[in-house]
């Protein structure tokens, strides 16, 4: 019995003794405290011009004359891109401002009447027969009287009366002809001339609106991201492929995708620091615009923790900077809870991912690193 409490207390001492030693052997280890603030938002993006990328294509069916930019190239709105052959329409605007002229010929001489020339032949007519009419009303006098003592045959009676009828009718025709000549122009055939004058001036501008469309203008200044046409080719409003692409860089912005857990916390006027391997120095600027909706992820990386069933909120953030980057360029962005950020909290530090292919669009994930605080 002594020797098993004997035995039992030995144990109990070991027991103690190794508790003690085991207690003093571990180094202490502090561990980081919680985060107090708001956490930063973290979110994949990409640089892209003030409007979406604008495929242009021509409203006409033709060859491709003449393409008068290069891929690269820097325009203004209303510079010509390309042109098809424009022969077909310079033809139809020569037409339509021919019968332009034509019309307003027309109105002319109907307002300003007939040539002085004509007006003096019709009197001159008039007066003619006039004086004709009165040489045989006086023979029909000398006949009627030479006819009561039979001087004269009845057939030469006849003869001379229908004369003077006929002479009658044929003064009154040059007196209405030359009534028409000196009267001004009817109202109804003024409106008429009128009317075909409007007809041939939209016509005209029907046939120059059509020639216009020969040419590919750039609706916005910008930046041609691509041109995909060949002189001789033919194309038109109808082509798989478009002739242009121009995205406008007067005004570059970043486009984020923020995933639902942190979709909610993005507010219009939050700052953003916007950072990609191929920035020398990160930029800088404010949420712009927020879309009122998630949708299905549209961008993947190559985390292999990544989930694909989740949904994004899109956030447009306005650069600050100068100098715009290049269109398309995947960045990360980092997005602040805070409106106005006096001190960078020390207890995250946030890094882009260093393995970036820049042969694609999609981002890729982001590095988060927390540090301990003491």
């Amino acid at each position: 019995m002594t020797r098993f409490f004997l035995l039992t207390g030995a144990l109990v001492v070991v027991g103690l003794l190794g508790f003690v030693i085991d207690a003093q052997s571990r180094i202490p280890v502090d561990r980081p405290a919680e985060p107090t603030g708001p956490q930063p938002i973290f979110a994949p993006g990409r640089i892209e011009g003030a409007t979406p990328e604008i495929e242009l294509r021509f409203r006409l069916a033709g060859r491709v004359d003449e393409i008068l930019v290069e891929e690269g190239q820097t325009v203004r709105k209303g510079d010509v891109l390309a042109r098809l052959d424009p022969a077909e329409h310079q033809h139809e605007v020569a037409l339509a401002q021919a019968e332009l002229d034509l019309s307003e010929a027309q109105l002319d001489r109907l307002l300003n009447g007939p040539r002085p020339q004509e007006r003096a032949e019709a009197r001159a007519l008039h007066q003619a027969k006039q004086a004709e009419l009165e040489r045989a009303q006086l023979t029909w006098e000398r006949i009627r009287e030479l006819r009561d003592s039979r001087a004269v045959s009845q057939q030469d009676a006849d003869n001379q009366r229908t004369l003077v009828s006929s002479l009658m009718a044929e003064l009154e025709a040059a007196k209405s002809r030359l009534e028409l000549l000196e009267a001004p122009a009817r109202p109804d055939e003024v409106v008429m001339a009128e009317a075909r004058i409007d007809a041939a001036e939209a016509r005209l501008e029907l046939a120059k609106v059509q020639f216009d469309r020969t040419m590919l203008r750039a609706p916005s200044a910008g930046q041609i991201l691509e041109i995909d046409a060949e002189v001789g080719e033919l194309t038109g409003p109808d082509s798989p492929e478009p002739v242009v692409i121009l995205v406008d860089t007067t005004k570059c912005q970043v486009r984020a995708f923020v995933e639902e857990l942190d979709a909610p916390r993005v507010q219009v006027g939050m700052p953003a620091t916007i950072t990609a391997d191929g920035l020398p120095d990160p930029l800088h600027g404010r949420v712009t615009r927020l879309s009122p909706r998630m949708t299905p992820k549209s961008l993947w990386s190559d985390d292999p923790a990544e989930r694909y069933d989740t949904k994004t909120r899109e956030v447009w953030i306005e650069l600050e900077d100068a100098d715009s980057p290049v269109v398309g360029l995947r960045v990360d962005v980092r997005i602040d809870p805070e409106s106005t950020v006096s001190e960078p909290e020390e207890s995250v530090e946030w890094e882009p991912s260093a393995s970036h292919d820049h042969s694609r669009l999609a981002p890729r994930p982001l590095a988060r690193l927390a540090k301990a605080q003491p």
